[in-house]
């Protein structure tokens, strides 16, 4: 098949794809969403619902009331999706589906977020990014005052949705007097719902218009928090690499009370020094940044990295971790210092990177550089991109970067490596699905949300773009007809020019909440 299609390819102008007609292609693909709409009816409705998204997603580009009516159905096909404590897929599903229909009929979105039960505090409220669509579409209709409206009638109850009210904030003309009001609400329910994460950057983004005594009183509660444990993201560990040295945090409270001691020393450099010096693993840190990431240079030759502390985790394995985290840190930096000058040099740093997630994204960095040179210097780079990642050993960190390489491929005129890099991408999905598909410790997660069917995406949208209508004959290696029916939609998105659909993947095996 590779022959094959390297004859069609060779037939056509330029990247693959030029030579096919653009109107033909647009017709084909408004035929495949249709075709694709029909078969998704025949399938489980726990598959249904994230197809029917999908197809809802790209329809929406050209049809909004069609894609209503996907919209429609696949929110009535989630009402199978689970929901439990700790894996709500149902609640997380309809959110989503919340923000694409509040780009078409705003009265339904709210409608929808309305029923979506809102999660008891301590688990995350994925309401977020629906009360932010529906807050962006009042915005631009210039509807302040109802955007505020919806705010305060959704947002009881749940996580403040700090994302949303920034965009009223900057909306509101200075002086406004609702700007101090939603200042004092947002402190009021960081109190009640600690997130210290979405806090400290709602405080730093408007710490020069809120009153000295919101400010003041907002810092003292987020130290707090820190302190206490509350509201914090999942616990980490935090290394920074810097031209002074590099340094790492093992404790989280460490980590956070070192992200936040510039806005404490603003309020108190004396309360900062005592709560700093009760803390002995941050003395080291602070003498060399003495007001934390503020202290750093952000010259482009700092990198920050965070890595998970897992449950039961010993000091020891926190600490040999960190050194870890350390190194690749600096490797990182090598590579991100020489891309410009000495791109081979920074795929030499990459390839001792240990850790295989950061590996790929580095490479996949490398070979988007590329697609900003020439032809006939992006194509040996990206020959050495692609021996580089096919040293890495693990298919579910590889396949994505697979795309990355072939995408710039085509743009450098190399379909050989385009064709032959897609082909390897989709090997290591089929083996991310063989994964999922296991029959002895299943992916019980809804299909059209496993991460291989998410793989097999996002791998035809970038085939649809280097090889054009000749993305097709690829589809044939997809082994499983359902998953198929969503890797046809999304490259039929992308001959239409369509954004890629949303990615919603969730991994769960037996005795895994």
């Amino acid at each position: 098949m590779r022959t094959w299609l390297l004859v069609l390819l060779s037939a056509s102008r330029g990247i693959a794809g030029d030579g096919a007609d653009p109107a033909e292609l647009k017709t084909r693909a408004r035929t495949y969403l249709e075709t694709a709409s029909g078969l998704v009816a025949a399938t489980p409705p726990e598959f249904q619902a994230g197809a029917l998204l999908q197809i809802g997603a790209i329809t929406s580009t050209f049809d909004p009331n069609r894609a209503m009516e996907l919209y429609e159905q696949a929110f009535a096909a989630s009402a199978v999706l689970p929901t439990q404590t700790g894996y709500r897929v149902k609640e997380e599903f309809q959110s989503l589906l919340c923000e694409q229909v509040a780009r078409i009929r705003m009265e339904r979105a709210i409608e929808i977020l309305t029923m979506i039960p809102i999660p008891p505090s301590g688990e995350p409220d994925p309401r977020g990014g629906a009360l932010r669509s529906i807050t962006q579409q009042f915005l631009a209709a210039k509807q302040i005052d109802k955007a505020l409206e919806t705010l305060d009638r959704l947002a009881v109850g749940g996580a403040y949705p700090f994302e949303a009210v920034t965009l009223v904030l900057k909306a509101l003309p200075p002086g406004d007097e609702r700007r101090q009001s939603l200042f004092s609400a947002a402190l009021a329910s960081f109190q009640q719902r600690p997130d210290v994460a979405e806090y400290d950057r709602f405080i730093r983004t408007f710490k020069k218009e809120m009153t000295l005594e919101t400010f003041q009183s907002s810092v003292r509660a987020l130290a707090r928090a820190a302190l206490d444990g509350k509201g914090l993201p999942e616990p980490h560990s935090q290394t920074i690499a810097a031209p002074k040295g590099t340094v790492t945090l093992t404790d989280p409270q460490d980590v956070e009370i070192f992200n936040l001691v510039d806005l404490m020393t603003e309020v108190d450099a004396g309360w900062a020094r005592e709560v700093a010096a009760s803390r002995p693993g941050l003395q080291q840190v602070l003498a060399q940044y003495p007001r934390g990431p503020a202290s750093i240079d952000g010259n482009g030759e700092t990198m920050t990295t965070r890595g998970t502390i897992r449950p039961g985790q010993s000091k020891a394995d926190v600490e040999a971790r960190a050194r870890v985290i350390a190194f690749e840190t600096v490797k990182a930096q090598e590579t991100m210092a020489k891309l410009r000058k000495d791109p081979e040099g920074a795929l030499a740093a990459i390839a001792q990177i240990p850790t295989p997630l950061l590996q790929v994204k580095m490479i996949e960095t490398v070979a988007y550089f590329s697609g900003s040179k020439p032809p006939e210097e992006a194509r040996p780079l990206l020959g050495k991109c692609a021996e580089t990642l096919s040293k890495v050993k693990e298919p579910d960190y590889r396949a994505n970067a697979w795309g990355a390489i072939a995408v710039n491929a085509a743009k450098a005129q190399d379909m050989q490596l385009a064709i032959t890099s897609l082909e390897k991408g989709i090997a290591d999905a089929r083996a991310m699905l063989k994964k999922d598909a296991d029959p002895d410790n299943p992916n019980l997660a809804p299909r059209s949300a496993w991460p291989s069917t998410q793989m097999f995406k996002l791998l035809f949208y970038r085939a649809a773009k280097a090889l054009g209508g000749d993305a097709e004959a690829l589809l044939e290696k997809i082994p499983d007809a359902e998953i198929q029916i969503m890797a046809r939609a999304e490259m039929a998105g992308a001959w239409l020019a369509a954004p890629s659909t949303p990615y919603f993947s969730h991994t769960r095996r037996a005795g895994r909440r």
